[in-house]
């Protein structure tokens, strides 16, 4: 064998080697985002939209959180709604996808989301349709409870009982039926049992008793008055990163299952690390916001949903699994530049030592599937205050162990019998964009 002809069929390998730049690729916009530079940040996702096939769902995401807090609700729940339907089409993935994985990485399947992403498309679908009109949010609460049974019965028969408990809905699906029933200022025993579902999964002395007590009674708000609700996005929320793990016990068996289904293969009982994402979240920057209206303390913004927690305990279900198929693919890669060897009849010292150099660059350049929707916040938290008719100066201050900082204001204007939704975005002490408030264009 040449040494051109081996140049040629190195070159191949490396051709067909993962994509390793997507963390790479969106790392600017995302930081553009943060930074508060939000029309800078929709024109770099919007431009790698077009380039971007692999990546095309989770650029539609991060526009989606860019369109919101830019004032522009209905642009937002079309991107989401995209990529709601385009997940829920897509969720089987082809038998072609599989095979181009197992030479290459997982980043050559078509990305069909993480299950806390497909929940979380679902609890962004309402939060945009309240801050619009709201004429969508009750289906879309529902749309969120089934996707979650969906999604823990598929759980349970992929990974057994164990996931059930990491499959907990999000809190927040439950507590937003329960204000949109309540609002109706006739379905309280609806409102009802949704705010007990909510307390179920929240501490014992969780603000929701208030909500309870209140519907108990069968009053949304007093003659004259209206209600506001907040809704704070707090800290960066989850991404994935690369990093390197032990295949574990449960993993090798799963990845033995794949490889006899490849071909005449077998696992190896040990392997060196095998690099795998793994689900993060910076700290958050404060603990919660002090809400003042018109100079008053009217009390603190109330940890809704854990984000960070809803996305690592799903996603920890499947590691296993994602490990079987790490463990897979470097079996199948070995187990070809042995046949490749035997059909070159690479027998010569040199020819072997070119092949063998071939097949570690190949796994070399595998990486992680670090694909997500990457301006998620780490906590959504919830105020509720209720308000005399009128125009109100709303103030916001993050909360640190009792210090407050600087607030930022806007005015609202109360409707009598009416709830007002306010949303901002707060991914450190700085709030991105101006509140969002409903009806106010």
């Amino acid at each position: 064998m040449s040494c051109r002809s081996h140049s040629y069929w190195f070159a191949a390998l490396l051709l067909l080697a993962g994509c390793s730049t997507h963390a790479h690729t969106l790392r600017e916009p995302r930081e553009l985002f943060y930074d508060n530079q939000l029309a800078s940040a929709h024109s770099k996702l919007d431009k790698l939209s077009s380039k971007r096939r692999s990546d095309a769902t989770v650029i539609e995401l991060d526009l989606a959180m860019v369109d919101l807090l830019r004032g522009d609700p209905e642009t937002c729940q079309q991107r989401l709604r995209k990529v709601r339907d385009k997940w829920d089409h897509d969720e089987q993935a082809s038998a072609s996808e599989s095979v181009t994985a197992m030479i290459t990485d997982d980043q050559r399947r078509a990305y069909h989301g993480e299950d806390y992403e497909k929940l979380l498309v679902r609890v962004f679908l309402t939060l945009a349709s309240l801050m619009k009109d709201g004429v969508d949010a009750e289906s879309y609460t529902l749309q969120i409870l089934s996707k979650h049974e969906q999604l823990q019965q598929r759980a349970d028969g992929r990974w057994g009982e164990s996931a059930r408990h990491a499959y907990r809905p999000p809190p927040i699906a439950f507590y937003l039926r329960g204000v949109l029933r309540e609002a109706t200022h006739a379905n309280y025993d609806d409102a009802l049992r949704a705010y007990q579902s909510t307390a179920e999964m929240l501490p014992a002395d969780s603000f929701v008793n208030h909500d309870i007590e209140r519907v108990s009674h069968g009053v949304h708000s007093a003659p004259g008055n209206g209600v506001l609700y907040i809704f704070s996005l707090v800290g960066r929320g989850p991404h994935k990163v690369e990093v390197a793990e032990q295949a574990t016990s449960d993993a090798l068996l799963i990845a033995d299952r794949i490889v006899s289904a490849v071909g005449k293969y077998s696992v190896p009982p040990t392997l060196a690390p095998i690099k795998i994402p793994r689900i993060v979240s910076p700290v958050k920057p404060f603990d919660c916001l002090q809400v003042n209206v018109d100079g008053q303390t009217m009390g603190y913004t109330q940890p809704l949903t854990d984000v960070q927690l809803l996305a690592a305990q799903t996603f920890e279900a499947k590691v296993p699994e994602i490990m079987a198929r790490a463990v897979a693919r470097r079996v199948v890669k070995k187990s070809a530049i042995y046949v490749a060897k035997d059909q070159l009849n690479a027998s010569a010292p040199l020819a072997s030592l070119a092949m063998d150099a071939a097949g570690v660059a190949w796994e070399a350049t595998e990486s992680a599937d670090t694909r997500c929707w990457g301006l998620l916040p780490r906590e959504i938290q919830i105020s509720r205050v209720e308000l005399p008719a009128g125009k109100h100066d709303i103030q916001l201050s993050p909360a640190i162990a009792g210090r407050v900082s600087s607030p930022t204001s806007s005015r609202i204007d109360i409707v009598d019998g009416r709830n007002t939704y306010m949303l901002s975005y707060w991914p450190s002490l700085s709030p991105i964009g101006s509140a969002q408030i409903s009806g106010q264009r």
